[in-house]
């Protein structure tokens, strides 16, 4: 919560030729209740100044006589870390200049002669941007460090519970068969039709042992679908093993798939199997099959036809028998067509294809996901976070979720770090996620007022572009006096004109 006190702490430093200037915007802002107020009639001593002080805003005048204030923010550009808008508000009264100003990186400005109303608006719009960012960067660095801790202190454990995990899976899998039969899957979130079609699919497939093709975009369960798929299979009691093709050099793949001998190259002090015969007797995952160089598809092409591998170095040949599943978010078919993708290799993958929906062809499945996704994250967290507010549902079912169901994951784990008690709320989610600027979702049961949707659209489209307005409204196409009005009905804009003609007087 952006504070009043913290708004009118903020370090502001003002920058004009004219000294008369300087004294009416220093007058207006401490009216207004700022007190850290630095002015300067040299603009070449900015960048110096803001390296010592860091000030919230610069309130930076165009044209002067002896430094410009492009060439201040250019020199400014140097010393700002994070490549973003910088920290100022141009004053000018030259109407091509504006569009120029916010290229070379103002983040708004305002036009002389100065209404000093819109003046206040426009700093107090900039600091609370800029707070607000600031502690949004403090509670993720925040996050990244308890996580850290967390992946360390499970590494630690790691080796300790493997052994005891694995038989402890065997047995819920074992059981789980017994109990609930081959058709029901409550670990896999399946309400949407075209999930149901896709699941449906997997298990016919599983009882035979053809080579499967699952295709979707990055973070939609192709792994989980193929484990669904082998775990249903007659090689279930065999090892799954899934490998990430495109994670891996042509030679060193090679290796790793195949196995080498013993001074097959610098480093290879043993002999070593591969992971097709590791898998002997189970599933072989092939993830990411699509970034497979053309010289590594003809030595995959060999082995699925023949089921028989050689380990580099080596002229034995050696059996396996291996159900091979292969994943990709890439078209194949597209990669056949352009030659980068064997058109026999292709045939030989796509027996049976499984194209996974994204997450927003399967809305139904968003919140059930959600809370399985919410009690995952409490039991790694060791939390209590038990439900997710009305509010934070609605967001969860407007949202787009571009990066599918490993966003979602991202998304309530971080909600179950940032909760203060054990319901998600609007703010624990990520930003993108709280204010997402898109076509709304109709959801069964949930009819809008359309007030609400433009009053949320117009705020998100704020947010996006950093508080800019002028920019906003030109981006909605309005004029900046109704979204000015529009801001002030929702009671985000102070009216405070009759006090400054107070003060004047």
């Amino acid at each position: 919560m952006i504070t009043t006190e913290a708004v009118l702490a903020s370090r502001i430093l003002i920058v004009d030729d004219l000294n008369s200037n300087l004294r009416l915007l220093d007058r207006t802002l401490r009216g207004e209740g700022y007190s850290n107020i630095t002015s300067t009639m040299e603009p070449q001593e900015v960048c110096s100044s803001h390296a010592e002080h860091r000030y919230d805003i610069i309130l930076l005048d165009l044209l002067m006589p002896s430094m410009d204030g492009f060439a201040v923010m250019e020199a400014l550009r140097a010393i700002e870390p994070d490549g973003g808008p910088l920290p100022v508000l141009v004053i000018t009264a030259e109407p091509k200049h504006k569009l120029l100003a916010l290229k070379a990186g103002a983040r708004d400005f305002v036009s002389k002669p100065l209404d000093f109303a819109e003046v206040l608006m426009r700093v107090r719009n900039m600091l609370e941007v800029r707070l607000l960012h600031l502690e949004t960067r403090r509670l993720y660095e925040q996050l990244l460090a308890v996580q850290e801790g967390q992946r360390l202190l499970a590494k630690s454990l790691l080796d300790t519970q493997h052994a005891a995990e694995q038989e402890l899976i065997g047995h819920q899998r074992a059981l789980a068969r017994v109990v609930r039969g081959p058709e029901r899957h409550p670990d896999l979130v399946s309400y949407s039709a075209a999930m149901q079609q896709v699941v449906s699919l997997a298990l016919r497939v599983a009882q035979v042992d053809s080579t499967v093709l699952i295709t979707g975009q990055s973070g939609t369960g192709k792994e989980r679908i193929a484990r669904l798929v082998h775990e249903n299979s007659t090689r279930a009691n065999g090892p799954f093993i899934a490998v990430n093709c495109g994670a891996i050099t042509e030679t060193l793949l090679e290796s790793e798939l195949f196995g080498h001998a013993r001074g097959a190259f610098t480093g290879a002090t043993q002999d070593r199997p591969g992971l097709f015969e590791a898998a002997n007797g189970g599933t072989l995952l092939l993830d990411e099959v699509g970034e497979v160089s053309t010289g590594m598809q003809v030595k995959l092409l060999r082995v699925l036809q023949e089921r028989e591998v050689r380990r580099v170095g080596e002229n034995r040949k050696r059996n396996v028998d291996v159900r091979i599943i292969a994943a990709t978010n890439r078209d194949l078919q597209a990669g056949v067509a352009a030659g980068t993708f064997r058109q026999d290799l292709f045939y030989r993958l796509n027996v049976v294809a499984l194209r996974l929906p994204t997450l927003r062809e399967r809305r139904d499945d968003v919140l059930a996901l959600a809370q399985v996704l919410l009690a995952d994250a409490n039991r790694r967290m060791k939390r209590q976070v038990t439900q997710i507010s009305s509010a934070a549902i609605d967001r969860l079912l407007r949202y787009a979720w571009p990066g599918n169901v490993r966003e979602l994951e991202n998304a309530m784990e971080r909600a179950v770090a940032l909760a203060r008690g054990t319901t998600v709320e609007v703010e624990d989610l990520p930003e993108e996620v709280r204010d997402p600027v898109a076509a709304p979702t109709l959801v069964a049961g949930l009819v809008r007022p359309l007030e609400d949707i433009e009053k949320d659209y117009i705020l998100a489209s704020l947010r996006t572009n950093g508080g800019n307005q002028t920019l906003t409204a030109s981006q909605l196409q309005i004029g900046t006096a109704t979204l000015y009005r529009r801001l002030k009905s929702y009671g985000l804009i102070e009216d405070r004109t009759s006090a400054l003609k107070g003060d004047d007087a």
